[in-house]
């Protein structure tokens, strides 16, 4: 069989020189990728999600950016060996070129990828543009669900929302908020209104690394952190706070009710901490960036996935107050930011607010059976992932509503099971117990699988669990 010199299968030739009109061409990966370093996070992130669900999407303002990460992402997904080929695959140029016959065009290029000689990749650009084709849409679809082929992409933030009103596709997609690489600290002054909590711990932490100016408040916690008291639940209390602290150039409300059953129980207390704090809060500061963060839980479960657009449902009273919440803040705050986080888990100490994960870990310690549900499917994602995120997308100046949640759902048997396997490779300590699946029922109702469209889709489960035990190791 003949190759060329730079390791392109002679099939590959003719599947270029077949669809050259159609804005296919074949090249490999280190003709525009040249630079012998170490990958940046962007990178590694998408190598792992390549691993686990065969694709990942670069969401970068420059294309030309974009297109080198997903070239250094698939070498190093290959191992950095020369013998993987791509087929770069202008979606925009298809559907120019014979608008009727593109979905069967784009059928025909995916059989010859597959029965082409060699290792074989695909990076598809002007993806945006396969809206217009229900035929290509379902292709695309199938084709990921495959996993036969590694997909990589490169899209800007426009094309990302585009994509975000098809759930069906982009829910398939693992989405690569691209870096934007600033220089030294950010020159804004910043309020975690909740700092204290489990991820208002984790977003401070972060945002200290990377703003000049961060403040926190707390409530009952506050004194021990070092940050300022503020009773968000009373009027009094936030005028006096804003009156003595007027700028922030941005406020991140991370304060609020977190437990469905607690919120059930006590929907006073709840509506206040996770509505009624955000209105009295804008009374007193206008000229901010104001960030609210929200639950997965504002769904139902019952159909998704779902984007940032689907249509809302709560089915307990904690995901009624986060929707109301986001709604008086992008009422109050007009450039505000909303995102919506799935099941969060990870470790900032040992003062940590419990999760389902930390639940499992110490259940791992007792010498007894493990019970756990069977039912509920979450999709986990660690704070540091979450908190990067939001950076980013205030780097974006991102404004009305954005997701993320882990890339796997998992009911809590399913994680037991994965921590269980973890901490007996990390210690040498294997869980002799069985871990029992059971339907275990709470006081709220809720959601079977609030699977969301991620803008940036963090870290795979066991490498997020692996993440946390050495965070507390150290």
């Amino acid at each position: 069989m003949h190759k060329t010199n730079n390791n392109i299968t002679q099939s590959l030739i003719c599947i270029q020189e077949k669809y050259s009109n159609a804005g296919v061409k074949v090249f490999h990966p280190k003709s525009i990728y040249s630079k012998n370093s170490r990958p940046g996070e962007d990178v590694i992130r998408a190598v792992s999600l390549l691993k686990l669900s065969g694709n990942a999407v670069f969401i970068s303002e420059s294309y030309e950016q974009g297109e080198g990460l997903a070239a250094e992402a698939l070498l190093n997904f290959s191992g950095g060996k020369l013998d993987v080929s791509a087929i770069w695959l202008d979606i925009g140029a298809l559907i120019a070129a014979d608008r009727e016959q593109a979905g069967f065009n784009f059928q025909n290029i995916i059989q010859d990828i597959q029965t082409a000689e060699g290792k074989v990749a695909l990076l598809v650009t002007a993806i945006g543009e396969a809206l217009e084709d229900e035929n290509i849409i379902s292709a695309l679809c199938e084709l990921i669900e495959q996993k036969s082929i590694p997909i990589l992409s490169v899209i800007n933030m426009k094309d990302f929302r585009k994509l975000e009103e098809i759930p069906e596709l982009s829910g398939l997609l693992q989405f690569v908020l691209v870096e934007k690489g600033n220089s030294g600290k950010r020159d804004k002054s910043v309020l975690i209104v909740g700092a204290s909590s489990l991820f208002g711990n984790a977003v401070y932490r972060a945002f200290t690394k990377e703003y000049k100016s961060v403040k926190g408040t707390g409530f009952s916690k506050a004194s021990s952190f070092g940050f300022d008291k503020l009773d968000v639940t009373c009027e009094e209390e936030i005028k006096a706070y804003f009156t003595k602290y007027p700028h922030f150039d941005i406020v991140i409300y991370v304060a609020g009710e977190a437990n469905a059953d607690i919120a059930e129980n006590k929907k006073d207390k709840a509506r206040t901490l996770n509505v009624d704090a955000v209105s009295m809060i804008a009374r007193y500061i206008k000229n901010c960036k104001f960030v609210y963060i929200s639950s997965e839980y504002v769904f139902d479960g019952s159909n998704g996935p779902y984007g940032s657009g689907s249509k809302a449902n709560p089915i307990n009273y904690y995901g009624l107050t986060k929707l109301e919440g986001e709604n008086v803040s992008l009422k109050n705050f007009p450039d505000s930011l909303v995102i919506r986080l799935g099941a969060l888990y990870g470790y900032n100490g040992p003062y940590d607010k419990e999760t389902t994960v930390s639940k499992l870990i110490a259940s791992l310690d007792k010498p007894e059976p493990l019970k756990a549900d069977n039912v509920q499917i979450k999709h986990p994602l660690l704070l540091e992932d979450a908190a990067r995120t939001l950076l980013k997308l205030l780097d974006y100046d991102a404004a009305g509503i954005y997701q993320t949640n882990g890339p796997e759902g998992l009911n809590k048997q399913e994680m037991a099971e994965r921590i269980a396997a973890i901490k007996n490779k990390i210690t040498g300590r294997s869980f002799s117990y069985p871990i029992i699946g059971i339907e275990q029922a709470g006081v709220a109702a809720k959601p079977l699988n609030t699977h969301m469209v991620n803008v940036d889709t963090p870290r795979p489960f066991n490498e997020g669990i692996r993440f946390l035990f050495a965070s507390q190791q150290a």
